[in-house]
């Protein structure tokens, strides 16, 4: 009966501990910085007319997201991210000898669950999220003015390292993401990557 006692003592005075040991997650987190996205063209056939130079097109960018967490570890986001590059492109049969000037862009807006686990400095994530992919070439060259664009789903399978700093801030060291764009019963996967700082406010 004293063992009984003692523990049910000593399980009390620990429920300040074990509430203590909880760690709080956030109701909001804003987030924002850079991005990289390889653009894998290898789909396109070596008869359409551009240079294979352009297989795994780098781009450089930046990505903001906003999530709210309905859980302690689960959440829903949105995110955008815009990426360019300037290229000067040698066209196969071009009469053109210094190529064509060309600026790419590449917008994606994204929403979908997200699983973090808060539980200490570092926290780790996964997401799934879908939405669609805008891309826009502008290329010019003497005589020569072209402006394109098109849109397609996309979707990004991946997750990331959030290390916390303080209370209210914590730093993406890592997000990596397959990033993928169906448009015309075709799929092209890319390979992304993140980094940046997160704002976080309230708590749950």
């Amino acid at each position: 009966m004293k063992k009984l006692s003692f523990l049910a003592s000593l399980m009390i005075l620990c429920l300040p501990l074990l509430a203590q040991a909880q760690e709080e997650a956030p109701k909001v987190e804003i987030s924002g910085g850079y991005s990289f996205l390889r653009l894998n063209l290898g789909a396109i056939p070596s008869d359409a007319g551009v240079d294979r130079t352009l297989d795994n097109f780098d781009l450089h960018g930046f990505n903001a997201t906003f999530a709210g967490n309905f859980t302690r570890h689960v959440g829903i986001v949105s995110e955008f991210s815009h990426y360019t590059r300037s290229e000067t492109l040698n066209i196969l049969g071009a009469p053109i000898p210094q190529g064509v000037n060309a600026k790419f862009r590449v917008l994606t807006l994204l929403f979908g669950p997200r699983v973090t686990l808060h539980r200490g400095r570092v926290e780790p994530f996964a997401h799934a999220l879908f939405g669609g992919a805008y891309a826009r070439v502008e290329a010019s060259a003497p005589a020569v003015s072209v402006d394109e664009t098109g849109g397609a789903f996309a979707y990004a399978l991946g997750g990331g390292v959030d290390v916390k700093v303080h209370r209210n801030l914590a730093i993406r060291v890592g997000q990596i993401d397959y990033l993928a764009a169906r448009g015309d019963g075709e799929t092209i996967g890319n390979f992304r990557f993140s980094v940046g700082v997160v704002v976080r406010l309230g708590n749950r």
